[in-house]
């Protein structure tokens, strides 16, 4: 059996169920600087539950969310790092010496709305600033999650080609054949093989989706995946909202389908809490006993 790491779960939803507000377009963007005491809390949870990998709260600490926010171009830039910095030393005051930080870095508009890419141009100096930023707060790697425009990924690609830190790549999908344009996802993972990307995941995709989606990954694919669905029966609102999700007991029988079929890395995405990451520790430990 291959070594698997357990990614954390869902942070939207952690804060949701604190009754924080999150209002687009920053979301979560600010609450590390506003509310720092929740966002440790609910990375303590996660790593109390079996998480390997804890993601850093910068979805939204861009200055483009800033200034989409109403702040200036100089107080955007000073506010989403300040914020940026503090999200990592968060996860570092969370975690163990064996624990990887993840430096999350989403696309820079809206994530289900892939014509809003502002352009390559533009997309690779925001990049490059949002990667250097993490890169000296110190991430272990950086993660590009919730990609969903072709254009978009080899803007982040490009503008991190030289920084010596691996870098994950997380793609989220109209259906199983297709990335959110559109684009032919055995094109993208076949591209993706020239770019010296160290894995790539599917995320924030209902399992349904993420089951017909595996077959093409591990087709065209020969380096190591993951996945981190959705604990829904469909996607989650712009808002990172879940209506009607899966058990605990049979979102993990899907992950155990992920890992048999050769999955290193797993976790869940919106909709997610500790008791998900918990229950995929457990059946993992398991097979490791069964073996």
């Amino acid at each position: 059996m291959i070594e698997i790491k357990i990614l954390d779960g869902a942070m939207g939803t952690q804060l949701l169920d604190y009754e924080i507000e999150l209002p687009l377009p920053i979301w979560s963007g600010d609450i590390n600087l506003t509310h720092p005491e929740y966002i440790e809390k609910i990375h303590k949870s996660y790593l109390d539950a079996g998480a390997d990998i804890l993601t850093t709260n910068t979805f939204r600490t861009t200055p483009r969310a800033y200034c989409n926010n109403g702040f200036s171009v100089n107080n955007a830039i000073s506010r989403s790092h300040k914020s940026l910095d503090m999200a990592v030393k968060l996860a570092r005051q969370a975690a163990n010496r064996n624990t990887v930080i993840a430096g999350s870095i989403a696309p820079l508009e809206e994530c289900y709305e892939p014509s809003l890419f502002p352009g390559q141009d533009i997309a690779i100096k925001e990049y490059r600033e949002l990667a250097r930023w993490l890169l000296e707060a110190g991430v272990d790697m950086i993660l590009f999650e919730t990609m969903g425009c072709w254009l978009e990924i080899k803007s982040a690609i490009l503008s991190t080609y030289d920084l010596k830190i691996p870098r994950w790549i997380s793609l989220v999908l109209s259906d199983e054949n297709k990335l959110l344009d559109g684009t032919d996802l055995s094109k993208v993972l076949f591209d993706l093989l020239d770019f010296g990307v160290e894995m790539v995941l599917l995320n924030c995709n209902p399992c349904n989706t993420t089951n017909d989606a595996i077959k093409i990954l591990t087709k065209n694919w020969t380096k190591s995946w993951g996945v981190y669905p959705n604990v829904g029966l469909s996607m989650p609102s712009k808002e990172g909202i879940i209506e009607s999700k899966w058990s605990v007991n049979r979102f993990v029988k899907q992950v155990d389908r992920y890992i048999d079929d050769g999955a290193s890395v797993i976790g869940a995405c919106c909709g997610s809490n500790p008791s998900y990451i918990r229950a995929i520790r457990d059946s993992i430990n398991l097979k490791i006993n069964i073996d």
